[in-house]
């Protein structure tokens, strides 16, 4: 690589990066978060794979003076700084995967932390009633609520109900709820308006959609409904009676119950499922369980995106592996003449294990600052979105990056065993 080559990929790479970063951060404009967030990763990871060779010396210069100054340590670090280019593909794809490995997991615990913060401060109740098997979307018959409130363990109980409109070809999910007992279990957080509204029948919609849609408080809605067909409601909330009046179905989605004083959670839950035996379709669970279930989602997708990674981290494990082989192919006759000034197979193989372990190291540092610096990226445009707050799994990141550099070790076996095994006077005749 000429040095000119070099300079202009600098400058390229490093106007890439700083443009992608800037889009990056700026998930307020017209053009949308998630499109701002997209295009701004993109332009950023082009800069990085340009810079990278150059960037990347110094580290890797840095990490190999850090693995002692023994003379298997040293030379390790002048074959990886002699291919920066190489050096630099190899790191990459290694940090590139450990990146997205970090990301998914800084996002996805901060999307399953903010479920559970949020379900907490919105929902008080200590249980929750819904359908087995059909979380938020099956049906509760009507008849277990009437039930659930002649328990002795019950403080306070209320329902919610849901359906669905449409306004033109849109179709919206609708809630419906009793005004006087849904402030018992739930803090329900109004912008405008009074919950006690509800009662003279009509809808409450959210705030997104009144910015949207340019609604306030007094203004009439129209909706379609599959029973009434099109019918207006003015915006106040809706109850239970307005629901029966849209829909045909008396099922409930869920029933929220609060414990009564001095009864514990765990005392209500046992109550309940005592006093539900006879409806084998409902489940009764706890704050923790309903927390649980709801981010179950959140595992099941991340769970398969890491699962993904995992593969590619296979891959590029590999790519080290074949590095470190071509990378002794290359220097068979240096190694043959390391060899007969002295060199021992023990000192030939730590060389080509350190050379492993350096970019192992490096990749290790690449990709935890890539992966933290793009999830920072992305929770701060998903925040304009929900409510979401930048948690770092730090213990889980530390044996991410031990599990790679750990891999990375493990690559080098096989080269450093080649290397060892050259026969002397073989290799310094070789070409």
């Amino acid at each position: 690589e000429t040095r000119g080559l070099g300079r202009r990929r600098l400058i390229t790479g490093s106007v890439l990066l700083v443009a992608g970063s800037a889009v990056a951060a700026l998930p307020g404009l017209a053009a949308g978060p998630i499109l701002l967030l997209g295009a701004g990763v993109v332009l950023a990871l082009v800069g990085v794979v340009l810079v990278a060779p150059s960037v990347l010396r110094p580290l890797v210069s840095l990490v190999g003076a850090a693995s002692g100054r023994t003379v298997p340590g040293q030379l390790a670090r002048e074959a990886a700084l002699r291919a920066p280019r190489r050096t630099s593909a190899t790191v990459m794809a290694l940090a590139f995967g450990l990146a997205l490995l970090s990301f998914v997991s800084i996002v996805g615990g901060s999307v399953k932390a903010a479920t559970g913060e949020q379900y907490r401060e919105v929902i008080a109740a200590d249980v929750v009633i819904e359908s087995a098997g059909q979380e938020m979307l099956g049906g509760v018959h009507a008849a277990v609520y009437d039930e659930v409130r002649d328990v002795p363990a019950v403080g306070a109980a209320t329902r919610l109900k849901y359906g669905h409109w449409k306004d033109g070809k849109t179709t919206s999910a609708l809630t419906g709820l009793d005004p006087e007992r849904i402030t018992d279990v739930a803090q329900i957080r109004m912008v405008d308006g009074d919950i006690a509204a509800l009662s003279s029948g009509g809808v409450i919609i959210a705030e997104r959609v009144a910015t949207e849609r340019g609604l306030a408080v007094g203004d009439e809605l129209p909706m379609t409904f599959a029973r009434l067909g099109e019918t207006v409601l003015p915006i106040v909330g809706i109850i239970l009676n307005t629901y029966r009046d849209l829909f045909t179905e008396d099922m409930d989605a869920s029933i929220f119950v609060l414990a009564a004083d001095g009864t514990s959670p765990a005392e209500l839950t046992t109550a309940l499922e005592t006093a539900l035996e006879d409806h084998p379709t409902v489940q009764v669970r706890d704050q923790a369980a309903v927390i649980a279930g709801r981010t179950q989602t959140v595992d099941q997708i991340f769970g398969l995106v890491t699962v993904l990674l995992a593969f590619a981290m296979v891959i590029a494990v590999l790519g080290i592996t074949n590095t470190l082989a071509l990378s002794i192919v290359e220097r068979t006759r240096e190694v043959g003449v390391l060899r007969a000034v002295g060199m021992s197979r023990r000192s030939t193989a730590l060389m080509v294990q350190a050379e492993a372990v350096i970019v192992s190291v490096v990749a290790v540092v690449t990709g935890l600052l890539l992966g933290v610096a793009a999830s920072a990226a992305a929770i701060g445009a998903l925040s304009t979105i929900a409510p979401l707050a930048w948690e770092v799994p730090v213990a889980q990141l530390g044996v991410l990056a031990a599990v790679v550099a750990v891999a990375g070790l493990l690559a080098g076996i096989a080269p450093a065993a080649r290397a060892a095994k050259l026969p002397v006077l073989e290799a310094i005749a070789h070409a």
